[in-house]
C-alpha cells in the first residue's frame, strides 16, 4: 500500500525540519538559509517516495516511518547515558573524524600539509573566494525537487552539521578515516548529514568508513537512522579510493548518497562491503565529465533476516574516452531482500567509452528476493559496453567435490560462499584492508550459517 505524502512526512517534519543546527543558524551566509528554506518547501511539498517511484518501488521505508513516531532532534541525548565507546574495526590513530549523536570528533593532528577537515562554517568563513565559491556551487547543484529526492531535500533543510575535507592540488592526503557511531540511545534520531570534499588537481586521497553500532548496557536500545549525502569534487588527475564498512544494528536504518562530479583523467575507485543494518541503501552517482575519468563501483552484501540491502548507481559518461565498472555479488538468507540497479548512460559524442557491469548473487533461502536491473543508455558511437546480472543457488557440483575431499556439507557450502564474496575484497589495493574485511565477512557468513543450522 501506498502511504499519501502528508502522513508519511509529518512524523519526520515536525522532529526534523523544524529543528534548526546551531553550526549553520549561528553565522551562516543569507544564502545557505534561503537554500535550507527551499528545500523546506519542496520537501514538505513532495513528501517522501514510496512505490510508485521507480527508484523506490522495492524499497520499503516502513522501519524509518516507524521510527519516526518516537524521534527526538539530534544532539538530545537523555543525560542518565553515558558515552559508550564501541571496539574500532581498525586503528583510531589514523587523521579523520568521527560521528556520533550529532557531534563531530576531528582528528587533525596528523594531517599533511595542503590537507584540511573543517566545519561547513569554518570553511565559509575563513575560505578563499575560490574555494568559497566552490563549495557553494556544490551546495547549490544538489537537486532537491520532487519526492524522487526527497532525502536530498530534508538532507539540505534539515542539516545537523557539515563537513568539508580539502586536499590542495598535488599533495597525497594518504588516509582518511571516517568513524559514523550508532549511539545506543533508548529515544530513535534521524540524522541529515552532509560532507563535501575538494580534491584539487592531482590530489590523491584513501577515504575508510567504518559504520557501527554501539549498545548501551542492557536498556532497550531504539533504532537509529541516518540521512548522509557525500558530494566530491575531483580535479583533473584526482584520486579517491573509498572503502565502506558497514556493521550496523539490526534496527537502525541508513541512507547514502554519492555525488562526483570528475574530471579529467580523475579516477574514483569505490568498495562497499555490507554486514548488517535494518534497511540500508547506498545510492552513487558519479558525473565523467573529462576525457579518460574512470569510475569504478563495487560491492559485497550479506544479509539474513528481515533486512534489505538496496545498492542504486547511476554513472554518466558526458566526456570521450571515459571508463565505468560496476561489479557486486550479494548472499541473501533468511526473509531478507536485496536490490540491484546499475546504469550508464553514453551521452553523445562521449565516444570511445568503455563500461562493464556484473552482478551475481547466492539465495541460501527460498524466502529471500534479488531484484536486480542492469541498465545502459548508449547515444554514441564506437563504445564497449557489457553487463551482466544472475540470481542463483550454489553450484551442487562444487559442493559434492568439496565433500569428496573430506569437508562437512556446511563447511563446504561456507567455503564456496565465502569464495563469492571474496571476489570483492580481492579487487582491494590494500592487502592489509582486504585481509581485515575478508576477515568481517568471514564472520558475517559464519553467524548466518550457525542461525540456520540453530533452526533445524
Amino acid at each position: 500500500m501506498n502511504i499519501s505524502p502528508d502522513i508519511r512526512t509529518a512524523g519526520l517534519a515536525d522532529r526534523l525540519v523544524a529543528s534548526r543546527p546551531a553550526e549553520l543558524a549561528a553565522g551562516g551566509p543569507e544564502w545557505l538559509d534561503a537554500m535550507r528554506q527551499v528545500a523546506q518547501q519542496h520537501f514538505l511539498q513532495s513528501g517522501l517516495p514510496g512505490n510508485r517511484d521507480e527508484a523506490w518501488k522495492y524499497t520499503s521505508l516502513r522501519r524509518l516511518e516507524q521510527l519516526a513516531a518516537d524521534m527526538i532532534p539530534p544532539g538530545d541525548r537523555p543525560a542518565d547515558q553515558a558515552e559508550a565507546p564501541i571496539e574500532p574495526m581498525w586503528p583510531m590513530d589514523a587523521p579523520g573524524f568521527s560521528y556520533r549523536a550529532g557531534h563531530w570528533a576531528l582528528r587533525p593532528q596528523a594531517l599533511p600539509a595542503g590537507v584540511s577537515i573543517q566545519t561547513l562554517q569554518e570553511s565559509l568563513q575563513h575560505a578563499d573566494k575560490a574555494h568559497a565559491r566552490v563549495l557553494r556551487d556544490m551546495l547549490e547543484r544538489v537537486d532537491v525537487r520532487g519526492r524522487q529526492q526527497a532525502f536530498a531535500a530534508l538532507n539540505t533543510a534539515a542539516m545537523d552539521t557539515a563537513l568539508v575535507i580539502r586536499v590542495a592540488a598535488g599533495v597525497d592526503a594518504g588516509t582518511c578515516l571516517a568513524v559514523w557511531q550508532s549511539a545506543g540511545q533508548t529515544a530513535a534520531q534521524l540524522a541529515n548529514v552532509r560532507v563535501l570534499l575538494v580534491l584539487e588537481p592531482g590530489a590523491r586521497l584513501r577515504l575508510l568508513e567504518q559504520f557501527q553500532a554501539e549498545q548501551f548496557g542492557d536498556s532497550a536500545v531504539a533504532g537509529q537512522a541516518m540521512n548522509l549525502l557525500w558530494q566530491a569534487e575531483l580535479g583533473d588527475g584526482a584520486e579517491l579510493s573509498h572503502v565502506r564498512v558497514q556493521r550496523d544494528g539490526a534496527e537502525n536504518v541508513l541512507l547514502t548518497f554519492t555525488d562526483l562530479a570528475q574530471q579529467a583523467g580523475s579516477q574514483y575507485r569505490y568498495a562497499g562491503f555490507e554486514l548488517s543494518g535494518g534497511l540500508v541503501r547506498h545510492d552513487i552517482s558519479s558525473r565523467l565529465l573529462g576525457p579518460g575519468a574512470h569510475a569504478d563501483v563495487s560491492a559485497a552484501f550479506v544479509t539474513d533476516g528481515e533486512r534489505h540491502v538496496d545498492h542504486h548507481v547511476k554513472i554518466d559518461h558526458v566526456s570521450p574516452g571515459c571508463s565505468s565498472e560496476q561489479f557486486f555479488r550479494g548472499v541473501l538468507g533468511g526473509h531478507s531482500r536485496g536490490v540491484w540497479n546499475g546504469k550508464a548512460i553514453i551521452r553523445p559524442g562521449a565516444d570511445g567509452s568503455s563500461v562493464r557491469q556484473s552482478n551475481a548473487n547466492l539465495l541460501l533461502s527460498d524466502l529471500a528476493e534479488m531484484d536486480t536491473k542492469p541498465e545502459l543508455e548508449i547515444y554514441a558511437d564506437e563504445v564497449e559496453a557489457s553487463h551482466g546480472a544472475t540470481v542463483g543457488q550454489l553450484d551442487e557440483k562444487a559442493v559434492f567435490y568439496l565433500r569428496s575431499r573430506g569437508l562437512s556439507e556446511d563447511l563446504a557450502r561456507r567455503m564456496l560462499t565465502a569464495a563469492f564474496c571474496h571476489e570483492v575484497t580481492g579487487r582491494l589495493e590494500d592487502k592489509q584492508w582486504a585481509e581485515r574485511i575478508g576477515q568481517l565477512l568471514d564472520e558475517a557468513l559464519q553467524a548466518m550459517g550457525l542461525k540456520a543450522a540453530g533452526d533445524l
